[in-house]
């Protein structure tokens, strides 16, 4: 019989962290790389990235478990956020990747 595992990831402090991402994401200082020319069919990007300490826990549970038998693991990680701009476009967030 196979068990599925649920995992959900809290964050300690989620609106720091949001406040950090939206602040690169607002940023109005354009190099202008996204005017680039560039060969047919690319397209010029430019980025904008914030390296950001984050801390939590993982809670992880069986499926059909009782709530008490949810395990609580701390983590703490370095993750990088990057922001991307097209030509005529705001900064989006388009990943994130764990430097752990």
């Amino acid at each position: 019989m196979k068990k599925e595992l649920s995992i959900t990831a809290n964050l300690n402090e989620p609106d720091l962290l949001r406040a950090a991402v939206e602040r690169l994401a607002a940023r109005h200082v354009d190099m202008g790389y996204a005017e680039t020319l560039v060969p047919n069919q690319w397209k010029a990007i430019e980025t904008s990235c914030i390296q950001a300490y984050v801390l939590g826990n993982f809670d992880m549970q069986k499926n059909g478990s009782k709530p008490e038998d949810v395990v609580s693991v701390p983590f703490g990680g370095c993750f990088l956020f990057t922001c991307i701009k097209g030509k005529y476009n705001l900064f989006n967030l388009e990943w994130s990747s764990s430097l752990s």
